[in-house]
């Protein structure tokens, strides 16, 4: 029997990937699904991210909210979450991070802690060394990677607080995930400081994440592997005066992520194979996803079709499930567009 007759015998839809490269789902750590902010008000509070949203930024595996986490694994994509917010001491939904990370399933460490901001708890060394201690117990004690995301402000103690707290507990460095790292140039000469001193950071995609990351393979490629790139998608992008004033309000967007990829690549010349990993390997890695993040046997069949000369994004599976094509995305429930389809509620 000819290929083509065989597949033509199968139950499947046939993709047609002429003039495309296929890479894995891009890995976002770090998304605001069910929006944040509000520093301008109650107003400003920014809108909840939808299913399609992602697909069509080639997103295939996000951080959300429990809630959340649940509905966009049953719309097809793979969903996680962190325990905690900006403050000290972590909420959580059992009454600890240990039971949060044992008990329910989505749950992969504690995120996002603010440190040198004045959004921030203003808490001490030993809160934040004891934050990292219980998320390390209740990664070993789950099997997942028990993270402290942190989120890292503008202010000009940098990483110092991370370190104090290292200094007044046996935690590894690596326990410490902080992102935003792309905030100005002294952040960025601090992070390199802290992957040298063993750690790893994360960049928020935009301009500032493209030149760093260039400089990076220009000068310290070696530390490649201790970086990666998310989104803040859906998440407030306020900027403060050196008195506190709000300037200016935005919000990230999930397309964000794959622009900067692109741009990476064809605009600024960097090699495919370099600067995937921070997009896809590395946070997949961070976060202990082992069926994430590569395109081999036994991993989960969360794919992109790019276009071979622009990679403009033609077709997105996840979980081995069609989602995304030229003509159509797949969206949420109660999303309605002319080129959305939306996820079909189970009726039994």
């Amino acid at each position: 029997m000819e290929q083509a007759d065989r597949i033509e015998s199968l139950a499947c839809e046939v993709v047609n990937a002429a003039g495309c490269i296929i890479v894995p789902g891009l890995v976002d750590l770090h998304v605001h699904l069910i929006g944040g902010g509000g520093e301008a008000g109650p107003a400003s509070r920014t809108p909840e991210c939808q299913l399609s949203e992602l697909l069509d930024a080639g997103i295939t595996t996000v951080e959300a909210l429990v809630a959340k986490c649940r509905a966009l694994n049953a719309e097809g994509i793979t969903a996680y979450h962190w325990a905690g917010s900006y403050r000290v001491p972590p909420a959580t939904v059992l009454g600890s991070i240990q039971q949060d990370m044992c008990f329910i399933e989505s749950c992969v460490g504690v995120g996002e802690i603010a440190i040198s901001d004045h959004r921030s708890s203003a808490h001490t060394p030993q809160e934040l060394a004891r934050i990292a201690s219980e998320a390390r117990v209740g990664g070993m004690l789950s099997g997942k990677a028990g993270l402290v995301h942190i989120h890292t402000g503008a202010g000009s103690t940098m990483l110092e607080p991370l370190r104090q707290a290292l200094a007044v507990s046996d935690v590894p460095i690596t326990q410490f995930l902080p992102t935003h790292m792309d905030r100005n140039g002294y952040l960025l000469q601090d992070g390199l400081k802290w992957m040298e001193e063993g750690g790893c950071i994360d960049f928020t995609a935009g301009d500032n994440a493209r030149v760093f990351v260039t400089a990076i393979l220009t000068s310290t490629e070696h530390f490649l592997p201790s970086c990666s790139v998310s989104s803040d998608a859906c998440g407030s992008l306020p900027v403060f005066d050196e008195k506190g004033k709000l300037l200016e309000y935005k919000v990230a967007e999930p397309k964000e992520l794959l622009q900067c990829l692109q741009y990476l690549i064809r605009i600024d010349q960097k090699p495919m194979r370099k600067v995937l990993p921070l997009f896809t390997e590395n946070p997949a890695r961070r976060l202990k996803l082992h069926n994430k993040g590569k395109i081999a046997v036994g991993m989960d069949a969360d794919l992109l079709l790019l276009d071979s000369e622009t990679l403009e994004l033609h077709s997105v599976f996840a979980r081995g499930q069609l989602v995304k094509t030229p003509e159509w995305t797949r969206g949420g429930a109660f999303e309605r567009g002319p080129n959305i389809r939306p996820y079909v509620l189970p009726t039994d």
